[in-house]
């Protein structure tokens, strides 16, 4: 194999950590041991013709309570704490890979330890300054229990959120407590972009790096199997005895789905349908869930997808990487899922979809299933508003972009779509008749340098537009929430060229942005910080401007960047800003009593 080979092992010799957790966290117990290369217990027990265990686990988390910030728009209402939203939702990445493993064999169990223990909240670590980390879900004393219950030889423990990576060292470390022998994984956004220091910086014997969904069954084979090779395993990355870090292999694979190509036998194959019977739904039964108040009182609400990936390619997002390509999964599929979770006591549901807009005329299918399944359905991954302005502005507008901008591939389904006659209005029409009662729509800037600078299309900020599109779906009753990012910072276009920071009057001018559109019928303005994220083209850049470890600096809503421009402290001024001008005191004291979006259908 050439050097290049994408086949080829990766080296890591000396691995650093530049910024892991907080110093006032205890400190580890098993860190710099050699991976594990086998499951001594899952090999006997498959010995003994019984199925190898595996253990899924969310960790309990933890968020921010603070004092807010002197001179701030929470200190003028009276609010003298600031506190991170608490962010959880039903584990969909658990329950692919949990499908394909039990598929080949192996007894899985899930434990969503947030919302198993959602109303336990405790002081977990004193950050000092009057800030602590509140940890909310089981304790340690629960999940010990679990764990012993189910003896498992397999953990795998999901980390989602960089901000989160504090609690899945400390899980991974709990585990080694109760027996060393258990084989520990990781797997998500933050341990697939920052695999370097994940490997080093934990207890976890092996991370699963990008889409898991076939790649998580093959080390449990290769741990289980007699003479499994871990290293033949493709995308992962463990310790070796002297420290340095191997990846086996320098691409991860994506599943290659094709409807168009693929029987239905044969997609379902490489994606099962998630068994949400692997779940305790009474969990998911609150009449809230993290985009506002639900519209059933009955029944429990569940996040699912009718399509995986993004080919966007914005340089702050970890998406594409992550999670691959965009593919839809195809709508006879998606019709079996959603028939599969009513008969868990699903009533309604959220759509996690990484790009749902990518083809407007297969959404508009998803549409009429939703519909069909009688759910009513958010959308939460988050709009893409660029495709709703084109659409919106129509072919006249479309005809006199620049070519280059044209052949955007981001483009090509909308224009097909408005070729065949779909305008913005039919699709919003069509969300609202198959049951959508609230979207998230990624508006994210006012400033078209900002977002052409991070490889976002330019037309989410045509600001009349966007306003008309708002109209739109508050005349056809579905509640939106605005999403807008503050401080992009992006590298040069050349080497040695000067930076892209966005300045403090640009802020200003997407807070007034907010406000625009929150009289244009919008229901909320939820603004997040630019945030340095592993695994995405910005992270190497941002790196270097970053001011906070994990734990207290990477949640969006508090500032992890300092720049000359403006300090950490600045930002998180401008965004509490933003929350109460365009949203008005009312709104966001419910917000912080709610501690979700107060968005009412």
């Amino acid at each position: 194999m050439t050097r290049n080979d994408p086949r080829a092992p990766v080296l890591v010799e000396d691995p650093s950590v530049a910024f892991s957790c907080a110093p006032q966290r205890p400190a580890l117990r098993h860190l710099g041991r050699a991976s594990l290369r086998t499951s001594r217990s899952g090999t006997r027990r498959r010995a003994l013709g019984r199925a190898p265990r595996v253990l899924l686990l969310v960790p309990s988390y933890t968020r921010v309570v603070e004092p807010s910030p002197q001179g701030s728009s929470f200190r003028a209402l009276g609010l003298d704490t600031f506190e991170v939203m608490k962010r959880a939702g039903t584990p969909i990445g658990l329950l692919r890979i949990a499908a394909n493993a039990r598929l080949a064999g192996f007894d899985v169990r899930i434990v969503d330890s947030p919302f198993a223990g959602w109303e336990q909240e405790r002081r977990h670590v004193d950050l000092g300054n009057g800030s602590s980390l509140v940890r909310y879900g089981l304790d340690d004393d629960q999940l010990r229990s679990l764990i012993e219950e189910f003896d498992p030889d397999v953990v795998g423990v999901q980390c989602i959120y960089t901000v989160q990576w504090g609690n899945a060292r400390a899980l991974a470390d709990l585990v080694k407590d109760i027996d060393p022998g258990i084989v520990t994984i990781t797997g998500g956004a933050h341990p697939s972009g920052d695999w370097r220091y994940a490997v080093p910086d934990s207890p976890f014997d092996h991370v699963v790096i990008n889409e898991a969904d076939q790649t998580f069954t093959a080390p449990l084979r290769a741990l289980t199997e007699e003479g499994g090779d871990i290293d033949a395993v493709p995308g992962i990355a463990y310790r070796r005895a002297d420290g340095a870090v191997i990846r086996t292999s320098a691409a991860s694979p994506y599943m290659r789905i094709l409807p168009k190509r693929q029987g239905l036998d044969q997609r379902l194959g490489m994606m099962p349908l998630p068994d949400f019977g692997m779940l305790d739904m009474r969990q998911y039964e609150q009449g809230y869930h993290s985009s506002g108040r639900r519209v059933r009182d009955h029944g429990s609400w569940a996040q699912i997808f009718s399509t995986i990936g993004c080919n966007v390619g914005c340089d702050f997002c970890y998406i594409p990487m992550v999670n691959g390509p965009w593919r839809a999964l195809g709508t006879d599929w998606f019709d079996l899922h959603l028939a599969e979770i009513r008969k868990h006591g699903v009533t309604e549901v959220l759509i996690e979809d990484d790009h749902l807009l990518h083809d407007p005329l297969y959404a508009m299918e998803v549409c009429k299933l939703l519909r069909k399944h009688d759910l009513p359905w958010v959308e939460e991954g988050g709009l893409s508003l660029f495709n709703l302005v084109l659409l919106h502005l129509g072919e006249k507008f479309a005809d006199g972009m620049d070519e280059a901008e044209r052949r955007n591939p981001n483009f090509r389904n909308v224009l097909a779509a408005m070729r065949a006659g779909l305008t913005c209005r039919d699709l919003i029409k069509a969300m609202a008749d198959g049951g959508c009662y609230s979207v998230y729509l990624a508006v994210e800037s006012a400033n078209e340098d900002s977002l052409v600078e991070s490889g976002k299309p330019r037309l989410n900020a045509f600001q009349q537009a966007t306003g008309d599109v708002v109209e739109m779906f508050t005349e056809y009753g579905i509640q939106v929430t605005g999403g807008f990012m503050l401080g992009f910072v992006n590298p040069p276009e050349r080497p040695g060229g000067e930076p892209y920071i966005e300045s403090l009057e640009q802020i200003e001018k997407t807070v007034d942005y907010a406000v625009t559109l929150m009289g244009r019928g919008m229901a909320y303005a939820n603004p997040f910080i630019v945030t340095p994220l592993p695994g995405t083209k910005m992270w190497d850049f941002q790196k270097d401007y970053v001011v906070r470890h994990y734990d207290n600096g990477w949640s969006h809503e508090k500032a992890t960047m300092a720049t000359e421009k403006w300090s950490a402290e600045d930002i998180e001024r401008a965004r509490l800003d933003l929350l109460v001008r365009a949203n008005g005191a009312d709104k966001v004291v419910e917000m912080v009593r709610r501690g979700t979006w107060p968005v009412d259908a």
